[in-house]
């Protein structure tokens, strides 16, 4: 572990660091990684698939130190044939000084906002108008002249259908009356002995 400070970068563990604070945060983890290799049976494949993904659920590591190791690890533990490669969790990445950036970013965003709702207030309305009455206008002709066509029809409607069987009904019971008063008639002017 070579530690060499300068007054721009501090290097630790053959990265370079440009933030103190990292460079403190990257120390400490040099100094687990140190402690965790010292106590790591590294012959027992099983024991080091169980402390690899122990540190990663637990995020120990923020900086570049940590990470080479995680991914030491990781190379170590897919080398072995008989651990499955799902077993292996994958390595998380996240950067303090990334993290913050992006937050920054997102602050910055709903000041922009506003100048794009500014941009969608500016729509033609007049434009809109237009197309609603002609189409408005149109759907109303289409209902006056379905009303006129239904009015005019001849045809049995669900509207009239009830008059046009009442009609019918008594074209038929009249033809009936007829047809039995010209039998009526024809039966007295029979003679009374020919029935």
């Amino acid at each position: 572990m070579s530690e060499k400070k300068t007054e721009t970068t501090m290097l630790i563990a053959g990265f370079v660091f440009g933030n103190e604070a990292e460079a403190e945060q990257a120390k400490k983890e040099a100094q687990g990684v140190a402690y965790i290799k010292n106590k790591t049976d590294m012959d027992n494949p099983e024991m080091v698939l169980h402390i690899y993904n122990k540190m990663i659920q637990q995020k120990l590591f923020e900086t570049a130190v940590g990470y080479a190791y995680l991914k030491d690890l990781q190379d170590y533990l897919q080398s072995i044939p008989f651990i499955r490669k799902e077993d292996i969790l994958p390595i998380p990445v996240q950067h303090p000084s990334l993290v913050q950036s992006i937050k920054r970013r997102e602050r910055q965003k709903p000041a922009q906002k506003p100048k794009a709702q500014t941009v969608e207030k500016h729509v033609n309305y007049k434009q809109k108008y237009r197309v609603t009455r002609a189409v408005s206008i149109i759907l109303g002709i289409c209902v006056v002249a379905m009303f006129a066509i239904t009015a005019t029809t001849n045809n049995t409607t669900i509207l009239n259908y009830e008059n046009e069987l009442i009609d019918k009904y008594e074209a038929w019971e009249q033809e009936l009356n007829e047809r039995e008063a010209a039998l009526d008639a024809r039966e007295l002017s029979l003679p009374a002995g020919t029935e």
